[in-house]
């Protein structure tokens, strides 16, 4: 083994045959520790998710403001920003770390690029009424395909590495169900209200649900914090989530849709995430 040494000192004796190979054997075991505290399949596959999530967001943002829907638009801004939190907790959970290494810098440059794109094809699809409707898929289209891609091709890469321990489903923690429920009231009370007829009362409620949701986005690292919610989902829960987001969509996106529906809606959103609150989710200790 050749050595650089230091100006001014002596050159460190080579090791042992005996000890090099102890340097090899840690130098694999922290590589299968690794594999098993970062579950990389799992990180590919919510990449791809929140690929398609983001997608589906920003075409459903220009439906409503093209359409004239401001407060068609802020609701579902935050239910995207649920999403947001609650996928930060699953990235942590499965082992994500943000390091700015010197080869990350060509992929976050293409992911910037990438973004400044998208966000000027939407300012034209909003802002230019002679823009065509077809082109209110263009934003979503390139975030699904750049993203939804990259998450893709690390999924593939992933399927032949070490595989992590499967967790051990266990029931929610208490701070983790009641967030649960809190979650499906928050987005059930944001239907109900979507249906309902403009006016101050419903604006005002609107807008004291919105103010809930900032205030609990900002009691974040609480047990009831919304990335530790996250974080003990499991896919029924995710599913059940997907399934309400779509509901509150659908309602605030379609025009005259009928109060009671709302009404059933919302109380369906709430029931549907009460029932999941009690289905067995990750451990946070694995």
């Amino acid at each position: 083994m050749e050595q650089k040494p230091v100006h001014g000192q002596e050159a460190l004796a080579p090791p042992s045959a005996d000890i090099a190979q102890r340097y090899l054997d840690e130098a694999d075991a922290v590589v299968s520790r690794r594999g098993h505290v970062v579950d990389r399949r799992a990180l590919a596959r919510l990449h791809i998710a929140n690929a398609v999530i983001t997608a589906a967001y920003l075409v459903a943002m220009v439906a409503a403001l093209r359409g004239d829907g401001a407060g068609t638009s802020q609701v579902i801004l935050f239910s995207f920003l649920l999403w947001g939190q609650l996928a930060s907790g699953m990235a942590q959970r499965n082992g994500m770390q943000w390091r700015l290494t010197a080869s990350r810098w060509p992929l976050l440059l293409a992911g910037g690029v990438l973004t400044v794109t998208a966000i000027v094809v939407f300012g034209f699809v909003v802002w230019d009424p002679e823009f065509p409707a077809a082109g209110m898929w263009l934003p979503g289209a390139l975030v699904l395909i750049g993203f939804g891609g990259y998450g893709v091709v690390q999924l593939a890469r992933a399927s032949g590495g070490t595989r992590p321990p499967r967790p051990h489903p266990v029931p929610l923690p208490r701070g983790a169900r009641w967030g649960t429920v809190l979650v499906g009231v928050a987005v059930g009370v944001l239907t109900a209200l979507g249906a309902a007829p403009d006016g101050v009362l419903t604006s005002v409620l609107a807008l004291l649900v919105v103010l809930m949701l900032v205030a609990w986005i900002a009691a974040a690292r609480t047990e009831m914090g919304l990335p530790t919610v996250g974080a003990s989902w499991r896919w029924p829960h995710v599913t059940a989530f997907a399934a309400s987001a779509c509901a509150l969509s659908l309602v605030v996106l379609l025009d005259e849709v009928p109060v009671v529906v709302g009404a059933l809606s919302g109380l369906g959103i709430v029931a549907l995430l009460t029932a999941v609150s009690f289905v067995p989710g990750r451990d946070l200790r694995d």
